[in-house]
């Protein structure tokens, strides 16, 4: 196992498998990372913060997420350390272009999008609140990867500091909240305890500590050793923590020095609960600012996104330990000194930044004052947000998700009025595309109800199938079962080395396509595990011989648009797509089944005697049966009670996911 997670007070250990973070004993303290490996690594192979994978929660990469990554320029400061007079001055800078919204809660989205996806989880929709910064980032990176984001914040966040690039935004429900930032927190706390649905986590969630301390590893790195001070303001307090945690690591290596880094944060002056707790020498914040009346403070900052009335502060591993530990200090700054020193960074570093980053340079200015920081000294400043005057890129509002009344849920319909639905949207989208649209088939219970559906709008429509080397005997045998009754011919693909016999016997046409890659694979895994590939990697198994040939299929046949039969009642995954989802300028899927329920499928293919796949029909002694069709190695029989997909890929942390044909565009370039 890569890593554990350890309760600190209680010192209990939690897998890796599951998207965990607070310990079930309802300790007041931080879940911590250990990693199996102990010593420091680097690997150049992947881009910005995926060079540290070894010290991330996740046990891969979404491929994804290294062409879309956001990262952070460490760099050596030279006018701006000139100006202060100090001599090592290593400014980590988080700013537009290398992070795309121009923040570092970009780090903590990525990340923490990859550490669900490697878990049993996956597919949940995260549950969050954010005043800002974290709801554009996790919004930016659900539509990269596509996951389900409930998001709370406040009504004024809403309208003046959250944005998206894009126009629709399908994987966020935005609730606006009419209060402040930890009303929206408390809601949002209140909502992730329903069934289904997780906690993202914040503070407590190690992906998003553990991506903002490579910041630490990189400085460390630049440096060859430990920085001596690390500066950042502070509003839930992550960042100083990741800072810790990922220099214990660093000392525990040997190699980079013995001493902690102290710790230095900032707030924004009125509203600085953790600074008026420190230098106060308590471990508890003032009840004054974590009551209604805080709202008045609050108010009256500049860094609004710094406000929240429950920090990480008093728990075991929170700011008051870290600050104990590194013998650190606070800073109160006020909304004049963070104007002065955004000026005064834009004008020496040549870029914009965020008042929160003008709290930590103020900060830093006050700490010369005080002279709790020597000239020569390192120091490593994180300049958490900058560059969005510079984004060029259209900014648009989120709007607030609206539910529909039950007059308008299509779930509401009979099965009658779904039918009528389904057949709309095939005449809407042949009438629109002709024949630059055609049926996906799998041969599964819903690609024959999709394939009778659309052929009694139009007898013929153009229809592909993918299939795959590892496809059992009986599916081979029903497909050429269904092509003589319904007299079809099929554009059918595959990555093999030969048409399988039953095909060649019946005529049936099989596009081959090279199989050198995936054989390539096949026994490079198998040597480094013992397992086969669908077992130990079944995410590249299936995007060798699933993903890739629908892509190669779609460009090959010059289509504009296809036909899935995906249902939102299948399973999490596909929960929250939409009927028609318009992937690109080149291609748009349309998934005419999407209201309808498992029942509601095998009522149809009763009154219309389609023919069913024989595994369907299978009998196992305990109860079990075939609910969802794949390859023979990934599917197999699972209770009534349990979700229609969970009996594919049951042996793997895919269980009832995607194999990746719906979760990337059919049109995508590998």
């Amino acid at each position: 196992m890569k890593y554990t997670l350890k309760c600190l007070k209680c010192g209990k250990i939690y897998s890796a498998d599951h998207y965990i973070c607070s310990c079930e004993n309802k300790c007041d303290a931080l879940l911590t990372t250990v990693y199996e490996q102990k010593n420091f690594s680097i690997d150049e192979s992947y881009p910005g913060i995926w060079q540290y994978h070894q010290w991330l929660p996740i046990q891969k990469i979404d491929q994804r997420l290294i062409d879309h990554g956001s990262c952070f320029r460490t760099y050596k400061s030279t006018k701006l350390a000139a100006h202060l007079g100090l001599q090592n001055l290593i400014i980590c800078l988080n700013a537009y272009p290398y992070c795309h919204t121009g923040s570092f809660k970009d780090l903590e989205a990525e990340v923490t999008f990859q550490r669900i996806m490697n878990t049993v989880d996956a597919g949940k929709p995260l549950v969050m609140s954010s005043d800002g910064n974290n709801a554009i980032s996790f919004v930016h990176y659900s539509n990269v990867i596509r996951y389900p984001i409930f998001l709370f914040a406040t009504e004024d966040a809403r309208i003046r500091r959250i944005w998206s690039f894009s126009k629709t935004n399908p994987y966020t429900r935005l609730f606006p909240i009419y209060g402040d930032y930890y009303d929206a927190i408390s809601l949002a706390n209140q909502f992730s305890r329903v069934e289904g649905y997780l906690s993202e986590g914040g503070y407590r969630n190690v992906g998003r500590r553990d991506s903002v301390g490579t910041m630490m590893l990189d400085a460390t790195r630049f440096l060859g050793k430990i920085p001596d001070h690390y500066f950042q303001a502070l509003g839930s307090g992550p960042g100083a923590i990741a800072a810790y945690e990922a220099a214990e690591r660093l000392i525990l290596d040997g190699r980079f020095g013995k001493t902690l880094p102290k710790i230095h944060g900032a707030q924004n002056h009125p509203y600085a609960p953790m600074y008026e707790a420190w230098v106060n020498h308590s471990r508890t914040i003032d009840e004054r600012f974590q009551k209604e009346s805080a709202k008045q403070m609050i108010d009256q900052t500049m860094a609004h996104v710094l406000t929240n009335r429950f920090p990480a502060y008093s728990l075991m591993g929170g700011i008051y330990d870290v600050l104990t530990e590194t013998k650190g200090e606070m800073y109160s700054v006020t909304n004049e000194e963070i104007e002065k020193a955004q000026q005064l960074f834009e004008k020496l570093e040549g870029i914009s930044i965020v008042p929160e980053a003008g709290v930590t340079i103020a900060s830093l200015q006050q700490a010369l004052e005080k002279q709790t920081i020597s000239p020569q000294d390192s120091i490593l400043v994180n300049i958490t947000g900058g560059g969005r005057k510079e984004i060029k890129k259209e900014r648009m509002h989120i709007e607030p998700y609206r539910f529909l009344t039950k007059k308008l849920q299509i779930s509401q319909r009979t099965l009658e009025e779904k039918i009528q639905h389904s057949k709309d949207l095939i005449r809407q989208a042949l009438q629109t595309y002709g024949d630059k649209v055609a049926v996906a088939c799998s041969w599964g219970k819903d690609s024959m109800v999709l394939l009778h559906l659309a052929r009694s709008i139009n007898p013929e429509v153009p229809i592909f199938s993918v299939l795959t080397i590892h496809k059992p005997k009986d599916t081979l045998d029903f497909i050429v079962k269904v092509l003589h009754q319904y007299h079809l011919k099929p554009r059918i693909f595959m990555v093999g080395e030969t048409i399988p016999e039953v095909f060649q016997q019946n005529n049936i046409e099989v596009t081959l396509l090279p199989i050198e890659q995936y054989r390539t694979q096949e026994e490079k895994i198998k040597k480094e595990t013992g397992h086969e590939i669908y077992y130990a990697d079944p995410d590249l198994c299936c995007k060798l011989l699933k993903v890739v040939p629908v892509r190669y299929a779609y460009t090959t046949l010059g289509l504009q648009a296809w036909f899935s039969g995906l249902r939102s009642t299948e399973g999490f995954t596909r929960k929250y797509i939409a009927e028609i989802e318009k992937i690109s300028d080149h291609e748009t899927k349309i998934n005419p089944l999407l209201a309808w329920t498992e029942e509601e499928i095998w009522k149809y293919i009763k009154n219309n005697k389609i023919p069913a796949h024989p595994w369907y029909k299978k009998k196992f002694t305990d109860g079990r049966k075939i609910r969802s069709l794949g390859c023979e190695p990934c599917t197999v029989p699972i209770f009534d009670h349990e979700s229609e997909r969970d009996g594919r890929w049951r042996k793997t942390l895919k269980k009832g996911g995607e194999c990746g044909i719906h979760t990337r565009s059919a049109s995508e370039r590998i």
